[in-house]
């Protein structure tokens, strides 16, 4: 046998090894690698919650091995930063909401929500998987234009939207969906209501009044509501907006089962599309 081929197989190419804290991210990433990775999603159940998942010592073990470590970051789950620190491993890790979407600790950290998350992702891995496999840089490349094809008729919904919208207030039960309303230009107008539900407190009355008013009078286009959170005043709200008949929108914080990034992505923003052709239809009654 030729000695080449003897060395070439004795020491075949390794994959490269990525692990995400959340499973949307390494869907993403899974597409770019292709054959030439192995990747690891931490959270990969739509009842785990990130912000309280604590990590055990096969997630610190498969952390420690990574050769990339997405991390969503802006708090949601600092427990991979601690891993990370702990192992010295920050120069592999992609911070999304912080080196990719320029937000502070503070700021709403639900980014893959945002339209322009994934294709900065999806570009920060095809240049970091080349670095790691130079020979294989085309292939990453076309792998991630065939990933982010996949998110076309998302995008597309997104300009619809934008010109369907007329700058309308809406009303949300956590913020959860916001950077999506903001893309096609809703207006949320009830941040104080939905900042105590995100922190888990109770709205004060003043804000319970002002949102059941805004349902009876028609000011928000659509309520939008996160089904993950069973709170007795997020069901309560949910019913006063079906009683006033005000369209409601319902979203999800973790990636259903059984689902791809962008299918949930065009589902959720296609209730807002039907949402919003109801309150245009009101309008002209």
């Amino acid at each position: 046998m030729d000695q080449r081929r003897m060395i070439a197989r004795a020491k075949p190419t390794s994959k490269i090894r990525v692990v995400s804290s959340l499973d949307f991210y390494a869907q993403a990433a899974s597409a770019v690698l292709g054959q030439y990775g192995q990747v690891t999603a931490v959270i990969n159940s739509p009842s785990v919650d990130a912000e309280s998942f604590e990590p055990t010592t096969h997630t610190a073990k498969q952390v420690a091995k990574a050769d990339v470590i997405i991390e969503n970051g802006l708090g949601y789950d600092d427990w991979l930063g601690k891993v990370v620190a702990a192992n010295g491993q920050e120069k592999r890790t992609i911070n999304v909401g912080t080196d990719l979407m320029h937000r502070q600790v503070g700021e709403n950290p639900h980014i893959w929500y945002n339209p322009q998350t994934m294709p900065r992702l999806v570009a920060q891995m095809v240049a970091r998987f080349s670095r790691l496999q130079p020979e294989h840089k085309a292939t990453f490349k076309r792998n991630a234009d065939r990933y982010l094809k996949t998110l076309s008729s998302w995008k597309k919904t997104i300009k619809q939207l934008k010109r369907m919208s007329h700058h309308q207030s809406v009303a949300v039960s956590e913020p959860v969906f916001n950077d999506t309303l903001s893309a096609v230009n809703l207006k949320v107008t009830d941040n104080h209501f939905a900042r105590a539900v995100e922190e888990g407190t109770d709205p004060s009355p003043a804000d319970i009044a002002k949102l059941t008013r805004d349902f009876k009078q028609h000011r928000v286009a659509l309520w939008v509501v996160n089904t993950q959170n069973s709170q007795p005043i997020v069901n309560s709200m949910t019913k006063q907006a079906r009683r006033y008949h005000i369209p409601v929108v319902q979203v999800t914080e973790t990636l259903p089962s059984n689902q791809s990034y962008a299918h949930w992505m065009t589902n959720e923003l296609n209730q807002v599309k039907t949402a919003l052709e109801e309150d245009n239809q009101h309008g002209k009654q």
